[in-house]
């Protein structure tokens, strides 16, 4: 009924989480134009559906819906045919401006978290689960979206090689994750660094840091590393290491665990 319109004008005001599982349309864009009468919605989860995009910039609600401005966690769950979360179109800014969290499970065809042109301006937590055909989370240009990002956890995807892709291999310049505070990595089986290009790196807040089942990472980064608050990376949830920076530490755990695979 919400997605014929048969509900007409009428504004829905108790409802502040949805669900919608299995959506088998012929339209590849997720219906979101109805997400309008849920005037007060926080919390959207979406599983086991065809859509290929979830906002578009032919969204009715792009631009103007008063419940985009309160959306606050987006849960995206075994989405077959998923290949984007937003097009690379400004009109589907409102839409995504206040997502708090974004949590993303078992889509394994996405493409894009991060596009460039989207700007996550109120994102702290990002969650990307055994999602098999991403080969990098966000590209080193969409680093500025996403500036209250707190805890990025990134598990059991298995062609992902680099978290951060350089725009330019040749750019130095220094990227820095402001508000980064939980950072983890896990069973990566193709992950070969944090990024291969030669940006230098400043996490200023970041704390905690995981790095565990990474048989190929060998290096965090290329460039200078500043994370002061940083003191151990945990291989598991019992067993952390340190070697006095960053770099050094990566590369004593695979040396490590060359050791031990010999």
């Amino acid at each position: 009924m919400l997605c014929n319109g048969q509900l007409n004008g009428e504004l829905i005001y108790r409802v502040t989480a949805l669900r919608l599982r299995c959506f088998h349309d012929e339209a590849d864009k997720f219906p979101s134009g109805f997400l309008q009468k849920f005037i007060n919605l926080i919390m959207l989860k979406v599983t086991c559906s065809s859509f290929t995009y979830i906002f578009s910039s032919g969204s009715e609600c792009a631009g103007h819906s008063e419940t985009t401005m309160k959306l606050r966690i987006l849960v995206l769950v075994q989405l077959d045919n998923l290949e984007f979360i937003c097009e690379e179109k400004s009109e589907v800014q409102s839409v995504i401006q206040n997502i708090e969290t974004l949590s993303v499970h078992r889509c394994s065809r996405l493409k894009n978290i991060v596009p460039s042109s989207a700007f996550f301006e109120n994102l702290e937590q990002l969650e990307v689960v055994n999602c098999g055909g991403l080969e990098y989370i966000m590209k080193s240009s969409t680093i500025t979206n996403l500036p209250k990002l707190r805890k990025l956890c990134i598990d059991f995807c298995e062609k992902i090689e680099v978290i951060v892709a350089s725009d330019d291999e040749n750019d130095a310049s220094e990227l820095s994750f402001m508000k980064l505070g939980y950072l983890r990595l896990n069973n990566l089986p193709r992950l070969r660094s944090f990024c291969k290009g030669r940006h230098d790196f400043k996490f200023p807040l970041l704390r905690t840091l995981f790095v565990i089942n990474c048989p190929m990472m060998e290096t965090f980064s290329n460039g200078m590393l500043n994370a002061p608050k940083l003191i151990e990376v945990r291989v598991t949830p019992q067993d952390d290491r340190w070697n006095g920076d960053l770099n050094t530490t990566i590369k004593k755990i695979a040396v490590k665990r060359n050791s031990t695979d010999d």
